[in-house]
């Protein structure tokens, strides 16, 4: 009743006067730092990492002191850890030029304003199986979203089961997104959920 009043009192439609008694929560949004680039350059530190601890860069051989050749020591393995250390080097280059693309694509744009909005209820929501082997989707409107943890992507991409904040068909959202190719699609920058009071 006061915010009939309240409407009354500015002229407003009753159009906006509803929309002024809704509540938003800002659900996410894309960090825009060089920051988000760093944790996709440790994965091919994590691999190459792990080669050496399971023990894979020391061969047994055999020393011969005299007439005793029973002596085994442990001679690191050159050859393998130069191609760790090349795999490294070709991996972390790529993982950051495509990430640096991306950046440039989805995040610069964000940052600066240059990027659509939607706005309406989730529909065709598709939650990720358990298993984890596909991709979470739903639509806006005429606008669709597919996201999943396993990528390796500058903007949303938390499932539902995975704790994620799209929680199914009917949620009434605005969403912020940049195109960015075939592969990943629409990539969310901002989800703003709206509720009525």
């Amino acid at each position: 009743m006061i915010m009939d009043g309240f409407c009354t009192k500015l002229k407003l439609i009753p159009s906006n006067c509803a929309r002024r008694q809704s509540m938003s929560t800002v659900l996410y949004e894309a960090p825009t730092g060089y920051g988000t680039i760093v944790p996709a350059l440790i994965i091919p530190f994590i691999v190459f990492l792990g080669l050496i601890l399971v023990g894979r860069s020391y061969d047994p051989v055999k020393t011969f002191k005299g007439k005793n050749s029973s002596a085994v020591i442990k001679v690191p393995n050159y050859k393998l850890l130069s191609v760790g250390i090349l795999f490294v080097i070709v991996c972390t280059a790529f993982i950051f030029q495509n990430f640096l693309k991306m950046y440039r694509a989805v995040i610069v744009p964000y940052a600066n304003g240059q990027y659509e909005i939607v706005e309406g209820y989730v529909q065709n929501f598709i939650p990720m199986p358990p298993e984890g082997k596909s991709r979470e989707m739903f639509d806006i409107g005429n606008v669709h979203f597919e996201y999943s943890d396993n990528l390796i992507v500058l903007g949303y991409n938390k499932t539902k089961p995975n704790g994620g904040v799209i929680r199914g068909d009917g949620q009434y959202l605005k969403v912020g997104y940049v195109y960015f190719n075939e592969n990943y699609g629409n990539i969310i920058v901002y989800i703003e959920e709206i509720t009525p009071y």
